[in-house]
């Protein structure tokens, strides 16, 4: 019976290393080195590392429709390819200290508000496209 009582304070004293399986490390999509705007800048030639940044994005997106279900980007509002492109390539050269990430957060936050196209930070409207199959 002594047993008992000798194990409860074994366990009690093991260090918390012991008691809990290390978390899983997170995988980082975006560094503060390529997600700046100078990343993107350098980017403009190459349509793979485009569609990267684009794919990151549209994830981005959802991630955000999902987190906020009063305030979703309605679909077949939000830009992509060429239209994208051309609105961080503004909102880059308005803005080139900050980062790609942060231009794709103010353009959702564009879009959730009003519902419409985004306009690009120097005011010009960024055409949408439409969703795969929309008329």
């Amino acid at each position: 019976m002594k047993a008992i009582p000798t194990i409860a304070v074994l366990v009690l004293m093991a260090p918390p290393s012991m008691a809990a399986a290390p978390a899983p490390s997170v995988n980082i999509i975006f560094t503060a080195e390529n997600a700046s705007c100078a990343a993107w800048t350098k980017s403009a030639g190459n349509r793979l590392v485009r569609a990267q940044y684009e794919f990151w994005a549209r994830g981005f997106v959802s991630g955000h429709n999902y987190a906020n279900p009063a305030h979703q980007v309605k679909v077949g509002t939000f830009p992509g390819g060429d239209e994208l492109y051309q609105y961080c390539d503004q909102y880059c050269r308005d803005n080139p200290q900050q980062s790609f990430v942060e231009g794709a957060i103010k353009l959702v936050l564009q879009m959730r508000e009003s519902g419409a196209p985004a306009k690009s930070s120097s005011g010009k409207s960024a055409p949408a496209t439409k969703a795969p199959g929309a008329r």
